[in-house]
C-alpha cells in the first residue's frame, strides 16, 4: 500500500489496513520501548499490546506513525492521537513538565488536532497536525514542535 493509498489530499486517513502492530527494540534505559521491561537494552523486538494505548486487545488497532528520539518515542494512533513515553529532561514528551514517564500519555495539547505525522530529534519532537474541525476550503497544517532548543532551556510545546 502507498501513500497515496492511505491519505487523501487533505492527508486524512481514507484507507487503512485492518491492523497493524508496533514493534519495538534496543536501548531501554528511559523504558522507552514501553511496556514493563526493566532490561537496559532489548535485544529481540517485542510488540506493544495495544491495551497500553487504550485499545482494546482484540480490536483493530492501527498506527499511522512512530518515531524515537534518543531516550523517547512518539505514536500516532488512526484516530489522530498523539502518544509519547520515556525521557523527559527537555520536555520532549509535550506535557509541560520534565519528568520522565515509563508509560504512553496522549498530548494533551493536541487532543484538538488530528495529527498526520510525527518526528523526534535526539531530545525533541515534531508533529504536523490540522483541527478535527475544519471545513477544508483552506489547508489548516500546522507544525507544532517542542522539546530542547539550542540557547533555550525552556521546553514549550509551540
Amino acid at each position: 500500500m502507498d501513500i497515496d493509498e492511505i491519505f487523501g489530499e487533505s492527508r486524512r486517513p481514507v484507507s487503512l489496513p485492518n491492523k497493524s502492530a508496533i514493534y519495538v527494540w534496543g536501548y531501554n534505559h528511559s523504558r522507552q520501548t514501553g511496556g514493563k521491561d526493566k532490561e537496559r537494552s532489548l535485544r529481540i523486538p517485542k510488540q506493544l499490546p495495544p491495551e497500553i494505548f487504550g485499545c482494546p486487545a482484540d480490536g483493530n488497532s492501527c498506527w499511522l506513525d512512530i518515531a524515537c528520539g534518543r531516550e523517547h518515542t512518539a505514536v500516532v494512533a488512526s484516530d489522530g492521537s498523539l502518544f509519547t513515553w520515556g525521557a523527559n529532561e527537555f520536555g520532549q514528551l509535550g506535557d509541560g513538565t520534565e519528568s520522565a514517564r515509563k508509560h504512553n500519555k496522549k498530548v494533551k495539547q493536541l487532543q484538538s488536532d488530528f495529527v498526520i505525522s510525527v518526528s523526534c530529534g535526539a531530545h525533541c519532537t515534531d508533529a504536523i497536525a490540522e483541527p478535527r474541525e475544519n471545513d477544508d476550503t483552506v489547508s489548516a497544517r500546522r507544525l507544532w514542535v517542542w522539546g530542547q532548543n539550542q540557547g533555550s532551556n525552556y521546553p514549550r510545546l509551540f
